[in-house]
């Protein structure tokens, strides 16, 4: 039997590996904006999974984020497995005291570029032109929504009044600014029914005596892409794209 996913970090690994993210749906956008000659800031890189992708493809990437355990666990990978030329910054944003970049990237940091020392900062250090993704018009759909309601979790509505608000941010700052809409399927692979559980008690935040009821439950929720069982996540997002 396939051994369950202990950590969020190995649960990340495994769907970042079954959708090819993020090739799917952003590799298009990244290749088009970074060079092979580039310095990339990835800001708020937590394990680093977009960070390795912009290290293939660029001179050297300055990984940042304020997760302790997140940047430890990537910084391990990289002394297992490379590659090296990702540099891992432990720090919070925008207080990061760094050489300057040429392309900056900023994936589901929430909240990225609401302040004014933020768009100050990438501003005064991005060279070129970045990329920030967030939560777009229409909101996630999937497990979490379906089966949490099940056992009566209050759904959070969501939209994408903080990505229309970055963007004229970064207008007002003197960026040029492109929006564009992407849809993109998240779900979570599983290999079990158990597997399946487990997953969902996490991220659902469910006490012990709800472990039964949702084990009874939890086929019903799971789709199948191919042969692969999958807790199904959609993701509506907003990719803005600005340049100096």
């Amino acid at each position: 039997m396939t051994e369950i996913p202990q950590t969020s970090a190995d649960y990340y690994k495994k769907a970042t590996s079954f959708w090819n993210y993020p090739e799917v749906p952003y590799g298009s956008a990244l290749r088009g904006m970074v060079l092979p000659t580039d310095v990339v800031a990835d800001i708020g890189c937590g394990i680093g999974i977009v960070s390795r992708y912009l290290a293939a493809i660029s001179q050297r990437v300055i990984a940042i984020d304020k997760n302790e355990n997140a940047v430890k666990v990537l910084s391990e990978d990289l002394d297992r497995m490379g590659p090296n030329n990702i540099e891992v910054v432990h720090a919070r944003w925008p207080e990061v005291h760094t050489e300057d970049w040429d392309v900056a990237v900023a994936f589901y940091h929430h909240r990225f570029g609401s302040t004014s020392a933020e768009i100050e900062t990438l501003l005064r250090k991005t060279r070129r032109s970045g990329i920030v993704v967030n939560q777009g018009i229409r909101p996630r759909e999937g497990f979490y929504e379906d089966l949490g309601r099940e056992f009566g979790l209050t759904e959070q509505p969501e939209s994408c009044i903080g990505s229309c608000y970055v963007r004229g941010r970064l207008e007002q700052a003197g960026f040029t600014v492109t929006c564009t809409e992407i849809f993109h399927d998240f779900g979570q692979p599983v290999d079990s029914q158990a597997e399946a559980v487990a997953y969902a008690m996490k991220q659902l935040r469910l006490e012990e005596d709800q472990r039964q009821r949702l084990s009874e439950i939890v086929l019903n929720y799971v789709e199948y892409v191919g042969e692969q069982m999958v807790l199904p996540i959609k993701r509506y997002n907003c990719m803005l794209q600005f340049y100096q």
